[in-house]
């Protein structure tokens, strides 16, 4: 099975389950298919990232699709908070925010990640873009557990406390940002053990 076909799959079928679990009321069920969610796309970028360098692809091809499965998560972030404020949750007036925010953030990695493919198939890399990228992953990976430590350790923005109208996002953020997390962490610990 094709990596986009998966992806589809998961999204479809994860969306579903989430818009569902959010309308019915059952947080648990959300945040349960929220963490699957974004744990498979961890797993599948790091999967994806292993067997791309065990093959000997260029940086660039390494690259493109850690930026790709960065951007897919940020997107799926986008559409989960779309679909569960939107059509099922409708009483957090910030969310639209938060929606806009993570769309710009995915389209801007999938924006990289084209980029790389791009100069992979001109058979150039970029080490000022290949730079940047390593940056990007520190910076992201750095917020990403900053944003996790705060929705754990702060009782009101917990993402298990249900008692807000934030609740689904919260469990969207803490699992996105751990997905986006495990994917950055990977990929410099890769860079690093290949220097």
């Amino acid at each position: 099975m094709s990596s986009e076909l998966m992806w589809t799959l998961i999204l479809a079928i994860g969306l579903s389950i989430m818009i569902l679990s959010a309308g019915a009321s059952v947080p648990g069920a959300f945040m349960a298919m929220t963490a699957f969610i974004s744990l498979t796309f961890a797993l599948l970028a790091v999967r994806e990232n292993k067997s791309l360098r065990a093959a000997g692809k260029s940086l660039n091809i390494v690259a493109a699709s850690t930026a790709r499965y960065m951007g897919l998560v940020w997107v799926w972030g986008a559409l989960g908070l779309f679909v569960t404020y939107m059509f099922v949750l409708p009483e957090w007036k910030d969310w639209w925010q938060f929606f806009l925010a993570f769309s710009v953030a995915g389209v801007l990695c999938l924006f990289f990640a084209a980029t790389h493919a791009r100069d992979a198939t001109a058979g150039r890399e970029d080490q000022t873009m290949l730079k940047l990228g390593r940056a990007l992953a520190v910076a992201q990976l750095a917020g990403t557990l900053i944003t996790m430590a705060g929705l754990f350790l702060d009782p009101k923005k917990h993402f298990l406390n249900v008692s807000k109208p934030e609740w689904a996002a919260n469990s969207i953020f803490f699992f996105g940002a751990l997905a986006l997390a495990v994917i950055s962490a990977y990929a410099l610990y890769a860079d690093r053990a290949k220097s």
